[in-house]
């Protein structure tokens, strides 16, 4: 793949194919069963306003796209571009599935999430490298140093590079009321991305506000996810993350032993204010199973007119 012959189409074709191909991407416990079905792919500009606006919203040590570039490649790099290319990896529907009409993750979820969240560090990788190896400049921010996951006092807990928000900048979606992104592939997906000097044009944002209409705006109240939560993290008020993590840290001591004795688990790189060790991640994910907007949007067109009616 020659460096002037990379475009966005060919860029998500790789990554599809990264996908498809990655033995990560099956789990031999379920018979081979893929992780992820094809992937969403979208693109934002790097010098985007909306970075230095995350700053304000995600916090204060929110990366700057050129800023990362900038330090991880040499001097002579042209940087007159800075994009950020963004995939939202869905789950296959065999696995969503398996999560509908729980009160406690889906055994099935658990390892799916786990090893799809291995797969997704394994995919920035990959196609870091091919796009270095095609003579590009290319960084992926959660594989760095500058990468971290953190306590706030405002919002509970956040990182240094939030990629739903990324991918709310390159137009993948909305958020809905559980803070989850709400992409065309639907709430139930896991987000990567990367920072790369390609001159590829912006993926066109849809929507005049970062909010989904699944929230109480326009008449279009859904709240499905509330009744979906077991530990009542959901309200119309949003997510109170602490709730959230709550329910993680009990998945985690309930089937944690169980599951890495009896699963084909892969070893995750797990950051936490400052310190990077390997291990492994169980969730939840309730409320993003068995809701309307599991695979896909719930409403008719992501255009804004009826966020902002």
């Amino acid at each position: 793949m020659e460096a002037s012959d990379i475009s966005t189409v060919e860029l998500a074709q790789t990554v599809s194919r990264l996908i498809r191909e990655a033995p990560e991407n099956r789990l031999d416990d379920y018979d081979g069963q893929p992780i992820f079905e094809a992937p969403l792919i979208g693109v934002a500009d790097g010098d985007d306003p909306l970075f230095e606006r995350f700053r304000e919203v995600v916090s204060p040590r929110h990366i700057l796209p050129r800023d990362l570039l900038r330090r991880h490649s040499p001097r002579s790099t042209d940087l007159t571009k800075v994009a950020v290319v963004v995939w939202a990896l869905p789950f296959s529907s065999r696995i969503r599935q398996s999560n509908r009409c729980q009160d406690w993750p889906s055994r099935l979820y658990s390892l799916a999430r786990n090893n799809g969240g291995a797969l997704n560090y394994v995919l920035r990788h990959r196609l870091t490298l091919i796009l270095k190896e095609s003579g590009w400049a290319a960084v992926a921010p959660l594989l760095e140093a500058e990468y971290d996951a953190f306590r706030s006092s405002r919002h509970t807990f956040t990182s240094s590079w939030s990629e739903r928000h990324v991918a709310y900048a390159a137009g993948l979606g909305q958020f809905g009321l559980s803070g989850c992104l709400i992409t065309s592939l639907g709430v139930n997906v896991r987000i990567g991305s990367l920072v790369t000097n390609l001159p590829l044009e912006p993926t066109p944002r849809p929507y005049r506000t970062h909010r989904a209409p699944c929230l109480e705006l326009g008449g279009k109240g859904c709240g499905a996810c509330i009744e979906r939560c077991p530990v009542g993290a959901i309200s119309k008020d949003g997510l109170d993350k602490s709730k959230c993590y709550a329910m993680r840290d009990a998945v985690r001591e309930r089937c944690m032993d169980s599951y890495t004795r009896d699963l084909h688990m892969l070893r995750v790189p797990i950051v936490k204010s400052g310190k990077r060790q390997h291990g492994y991640s169980l969730g939840c994910a309730l409320c993003q199973c068995g809701v309307p907007c599991e695979g896909c949007f719930p409403w008719a067109a992501p255009d804004g007119s009826e966020a902002d009616a």
